[in-house]
């Protein structure tokens, strides 16, 4: 739960020096004014959330977590603490769920002196989704672009991305940024707990859960999460600027919903 604190409280700061800058007393700005509210109402659903799980581990309800043997993979989260109910897989634009994390996304980027780019079709098939669980995911994606890109930098967001495999068709959003990389070392261990790599001996706080909470929730939606660094080895030349960085790109996939009506 503090982890997810971050992302937020991150956005409603950004907003808040930005209508510092922008509002005079006769002014409205609308916008800015709607996301800090939105992003107000999400902190404090974060923060019930928590208050629930501090009540658990008080009550010993939660069972201690088996011993980890070497090689074996990591129980996954519940996802009753990482959304705060079971997950509900339901269609989706997905145009519409990232709508308003990019409105997040730019604010923060302009106050970073970041480049945000954002393709997104006019007309894509609806996804099957947690609308909460998948919101988090591409927040902390998101989150991790803004944060590594060095100022002057680019992040850019693609969606309409598909691939068709023999259980169906899947629909993609790719995050691209043109940061340092991942060092080759590092990128088998990315989605483990705590794990930070590198990046823990830099100057950047973070806690090392952000990319093991999107990989589980993204295979409790039935999607994969891929990653490409650098980043030319996505094969989307056209993503990212031309960059002496080697730059990141993470793929949600996510299944499409005709497919899985197809399916069933």
């Amino acid at each position: 739960m503090l982890h997810q604190f971050r992302n937020p409280l991150t956005a409603l700061r950004t907003f808040g020096k930005l209508l510092v800058r922008r509002l005079r007393p006769e002014d409205a700005n609308s916008e800015v004014a709607s996301g800090i509210v939105r992003e107000s109402d999400r902190l404090q659903e974060l923060l019930k959330q928590f208050d629930a799980a501090i009540d658990l581990g008080r009550a010993d309800v939660l069972p201690d977590a088996p011993a980890q043997l070497p090689g074996q993979a990591q129980p996954a989260l519940p996802p009753s603490l990482l959304t705060g109910t079971p997950l509900k897989l339901e269609s989706h634009e997905i145009v519409a769920v990232l709508d308003p994390l990019l409105m997040s996304a730019e604010a923060i980027a302009q106050d970073r002196q970041l480049t945000l780019r954002v393709d997104l079709p006019l007309r894509v098939p609806p996804i099957v989704a947690d609308l909460k669980a998948l919101r988090e995911v591409l927040n902390n994606l998101l989150d991790n672009a803004l944060k590594y890109t060095p100022t002057g930098g680019t992040i850019s967001v693609r969606a309409g991305l598909q691939y068709t495999t023999q259980h169906g068709r899947k629909q993609g959003v790719a995050i691209a940024d043109t940061g340092p990389g991942i060092p080759t070392a590092d990128r088998s261990h990315l989605f483990e707990r705590h794990y930070r790599g590198v990046q823990a001996a830099g100057e950047i706080p973070g806690t090392g859960l952000g990319l093991a909470i999107a990989r589980d929730l993204i295979q409790q939606m039935q999607g994969e999460i891929q990653i490409f660094s650098p980043a030319q080895d996505s094969g989307l030349i056209d993503l990212l600027p031309p960059s002496d960085a080697p730059g990141t790109v993470f793929i949600v996939w996510l299944p499409e919903q005709h497919w899985v009506n197809s399916i069933a």
